[in-house]
């Protein structure tokens, strides 16, 4: 198979960013694609990066998206940069008929996002969303052990998990822009969307008029953090929330009721960062996450409450070794979520991030 060539949006030289830890490892390693072009700001940029990384000198640099999105080099056109852009850099790709990958959310509204689908139909585009739950082993674990009837009949699903933002009334220097809705990127877009879609991946989609989401603003105004780890004086308005709630049903097990909870702040010292229980008739599946996140790394314990036997079972997931587990943890779902495509085995498209949206969009209805 030959490798699908890639061009990419927003590869920084700069060190911890998000194309660098989650996106770069797998393209690079993989034979089975090729970095060809980057774009980025300016033309330095992108040669910046391509140094940094020891890409090879024939990689292209553009600083334009339509200039890339025009090279007919580019199989892939990756979009990795923060959501308010996503639907400007995406747009020359998809005029052009270029398959795309885009980080989730897709777009900073739904607006936005349904116009990015229907160009995406209307010029034949394959497109991918960074909705890399659903690749995850552990995600899949669960869901096949749901649909195997391991667990019996499904009586309840409940999460739990908070995420270490905003603690002490203030925002680091990597959330600031969580404070602004506008951007469209915020703790319940980005963390909320990508654990409702791995939770809804493994155990089935809500049934239709069961469920009721909630959210709350509990941290109206906050301090933020300064370089010098000082906090500033003056506070900043924030209209995004720190708690949301969802309580529903599922539609495979119209009785069974599914709860969903995820907040800002502490969280409690040396305990996980997230709990997901998922009982039957058959017995509970308990899985423990470091992260708020379960689509970012494994699972720290997974134990099944065999209510035949009296007896817990350790579950163990198959990671595929060190070709996996040796790339960063941010980069090990995306990765799968790459090869997928490359292999064309089942992954989360443009149409899957629209419904998604229009989910998220039910919270934003409630208000605070």
């Amino acid at each position: 198979m030959a490798p699908v060539k890639v061009g990419i949006v927003g590869l920084s030289a700069k060190p911890g960013t998000w194309g660098m830890l989650a996106h770069l490892p797998r393209l690079q390693s993989s034979p089975n694609f090729e970095i060809v072009a980057l774009c980025n700001s300016t033309i330095e940029n992108a040669k910046a990066a391509i140094k940094a990384y020891n890409l090879p000198e024939t990689t292209k640099t553009y600083d334009t998206y339509d200039d890339l999105a025009a090279d007919p080099a580019v199989d892939l056109y990756i979009v990795t940069t923060r959501a308010d852009t996503h639907y400007e850099v995406a747009l020359p790709a998809l005029r052009a008929g270029k398959n795309v990958y885009c980080e989730w959310p897709l777009a900073a509204d739904t607006a936005q996002a349904r116009e990015m689908v229907d160009l995406a139909h209307q010029h034949n585009c394959k497109t991918i969303v960074g909705l890399q739950g659903r690749v995850s082993p552990t995600i899949r674990k669960v869901k096949d052990l749901v649909d195997a009837g391991h667990l019996g009949a499904i009586h309840s699903v409940n999460f739990h998990g908070a995420i270490n933002v905003w603690q002490n009334n203030a925002v680091g220097q990597k959330y600031h822009y969580f404070m602004d809705r506008k951007v469209g990127g915020n703790l319940l877009t980005i963390y909320g969307g990508h654990i409702l879609d791995s939770l809804l991946f493994a155990v089935g989609e809500l049934k239709p008029g069961s469920y009721r989401p909630l959210m709350g603003n509990l941290r109206p105004r906050m301090h933020k953090t300064l370089e010098d780890g000082g906090l500033s004086e003056e506070t900043y308005e924030k209209d995004t929330p720190d708690q949301m709630l969802l309580q529903g049903r599922l539609a495979r097990s119209p009785e069974a009721v599914f709860s969903f909870h995820l907040r800002a702040g502490d969280r409690f010292i040396g305990a996980p960062g997230s709990v997901w229980r998922i009982y039957g008739t058959k017995g509970e599946l308990v899985v423990e996450f470091a992260s708020a996140g379960p689509q970012i790394g494994g699972a720290t314990s997974f134990r099944f409450s065999n209510a035949e036997t009296g007896k817990v079972e350790e579950i163990e997931v198959a990671e595929g070794g060190d070709e996996w587990t040796g790339l960063p943890t941010q980069g090990q779902n995306i990765g799968r979520l790459f090869e997928a495509f490359a292999a064309g085995r089942e992954y989360g498209d443009w149409d899957l991030a629209l419904k998604r949206h229009q989910l998220i969009d039910e919270f934003w209805a409630g208000g605070f």
